[in-house]
């Protein structure tokens, strides 16, 4: 019996084998507590702390205190009187730990690397299991690599998950417990894709794994989290937050994508997706392809070669080549234009942002008009630079393009002038079979009548018929 896969085997029993009731707890990383200062633009970040919060409070979802419908503030009863924690809803209680982290993040504690005990990255899936094992037999075969917390078993369809206190320990169980008999049945064991792990996209340089788990522990407790870099050691822009239960990664998921969640004073807000983390060690080994397939053994009839100059493969694989090439060079220049679009998106939302201040601190603010002005011909500058570059890039791509395009454009020529001359061979040859059957045709009435003058004259019709 075919074994089911683990993708949706895992999503259809998820909900069974965890009990993730109640509103999201808080994973005791609360960060630094906000100190607003009305005094002036030091104390409370790039706009003053009393002006720039109340509008948030009014207009942005994660502003800190949420405005029940009776009025007054989440402390507030709906008719003024004061209201208790215990009586606010999950949204109130979200807001309120999102405000406590609005103030300065200089000095995050560090994060704990150390890997949590029975984490949803020791999970199992086991197919192909017999119906007539029990989960004793189960738990024996995997006892002796490490605890067991969590075993589930779908007798149905083949399957359980199990969950061991460590990752190193559930590596070591499917290195060594796959592909082994149990009860007349070869097991199939991979690690059971996550579906609480989510994906945080569109960071700023200066945003790290402290800032990032500080950021989303709001929405629940996190099992692991850390910023994406490149081989250098730069942020890439992306992150990875995998929560202990699947209910905290869809709130932290639909929060963000609700409102304008920003980790840092820029207006860069995070995206955040569902990320399911692929356990693609195995690759694809050559048992996994159905070869009893009829394409499977077209394809594997011929080797690994080098193909001939000038030959008919490595004409179509110097197409493919070209195509590929052609791809590389589009995916090139789009990079470079989401790049330039970026920085132009940066540099409106620092002009943006400059205008907002103005207008909110005019009389404060007429001192700063002259370096207004400044960063405006700046911003006018490096736009008109950015479309420069984006119109030599275009005009590059074009030439490139132009060139690919005749270069192909020759090779059809020229493989249409070879058809050609092999047309006109093929009506050659058959204009010379049509000449040397009218030459036998002509040949024949000689011969009759070279016999008909042999024969005698006095020979009646007669003796001709008896001939």
């Amino acid at each position: 019996m075919a074994t089911q896969n683990p993708d949706t085997t895992a999503a259809k029993v998820e909900s069974s084998t965890e009990n993730e009731s109640g509103p999201p707890q808080d994973a005791g990383n609360k960060g630094p507590q906000h100190q607003p200062n009305h005094g002036g633009r030091r104390g409370g970040g790039r706009f003053s702390g009393g002006s720039y919060r109340n509008m948030k409070n009014e207009n942005n979802e994660f502003s800190g205190r949420r405005r029940p419908r009776g009025g007054g503030n989440p402390g507030m009863g709906g008719a003024g009187g004061p209201r208790e924690q215990g009586d606010w809803n999950p949204d109130e209680r979200l807001m309120e730990k999102a405000s406590q982290l609005s103030g300065p993040t200089y000095d995050l504690p560090p994060v704990d690397t150390n890997e949590k005990k029975f984490s949803g990255r020791s999970r199992l899936y086991v197919g192909n299991i017999a119906a007539e094992v029990t989960e004793e037999e189960i738990q024996e075969a995997f006892k002796r690599f490490g605890e067991i917390n969590e075993l589930f078993v779908n007798k149905e369809k083949n399957f359980c998950f199990i969950r061991l206190d460590y990752h190193t320990n559930a590596e070591k169980a499917k290195r060594d417990l796959d592909g082994t008999m149990l009860k007349g049945r070869t097991l199939k064991i991979r690690f059971a894709p996550p579906f609480s792990a989510i994906k945080v996209k569109n960071l700023t340089p200066f945003v790290s794994n402290e800032l990032l788990h500080c950021a989303f522990s709001i929405f629940g407790e996190i099992e692991r989290c850390y910023v994406i870099v490149d081989d250098r050691g730069k942020s890439t822009g992306e992150g990875v937050v995998e929560y202990a239960r699947k209910n905290s990664a869809a709130l932290a998921v639909r929060k963000c994508n609700e409102g304008c969640f920003f980790l840092t004073a820029s207006l860069r807000p995070v995206i955040v997706e569902q990320f399911d983390i692929v356990d693609d060690s195995d690759g694809f080994p050559d048992k996994n392809i159905p070869k009893k397939n009829s394409d499977y053994l077209k394809e594997r009839e011929v080797g690994p070669r080098f193909a001939n100059l000038n030959s008919f493969e490595h004409e179509y694989g110097l197409r493919w080549k070209q195509l590929y090439e052609l791809h590389a060079q589009k995916e090139q220049a789009l990079k470079k234009e989401l790049e330039m679009d970026k920085e132009k998106l940066e540099a409106q939302m620092e002009f943006a942002r400059y205008e907002h201040e103005t207008e909110m601190l005019r009389e404060q603010l007429r001192a700063r008009e002259m370096d207004r002005e400044r960063q405006k011909r700046e911003w006018e500058m490096k736009e008109r630079q950015a479309d420069e570059a984006r119109q030599r890039n275009e005009e590059q791509m074009r030439r490139q393009q132009e060139e690919m395009q005749a270069r192909i454009l020759h090779q059809e020529e020229e493989l249409r002038r070879r058809q050609e001359e092999n047309s006109l061979f093929m009506q050659a040859h058959q204009l010379d079979s049509l000449l040397t059957q009218q030459e036998h045709a002509y040949e024949q009435p000689d011969q009759r009548r070279m016999y008909n003058s042999n024969m005698s004259p006095d020979m009646g019709p007669s003796d001709n018929m008896q001939m």
